[in-house]
């Protein structure tokens, strides 16, 4: 009988594992705005050309946070 109680105090604890979601700020996932303009004179390029710069800013600023968020991999 004190067998089986020896037996079961030496037993190593069971280590569970249990995937943590990141919170990411909602604002992170929503898309940044992509201009659907018409580029008829070369002003209209200029300012496409201005607008996509501002649209790959703000996806570059949303990829940084959210890599902060998660932290280092």
């Amino acid at each position: 009988m004190i067998l089986p109680i020896c037996l079961t105090a030496c037993a190593e604890p069971r280590t569970e594992y249990v995937p943590v979601k990141p919170e990411i700020a909602a604002d992170l996932l929503t898309p940044c705005a992509i201009s659907d303009r018409q580029a008829k004179t070369y002003r209209d390029l200029a300012v496409l050309a201005t607008e996509h710069l501002g649209s790959a800013h703000c996806a570059n600023g949303k990829i940084e946070a959210i890599g902060k968020s998660l932290g280092p991999v």
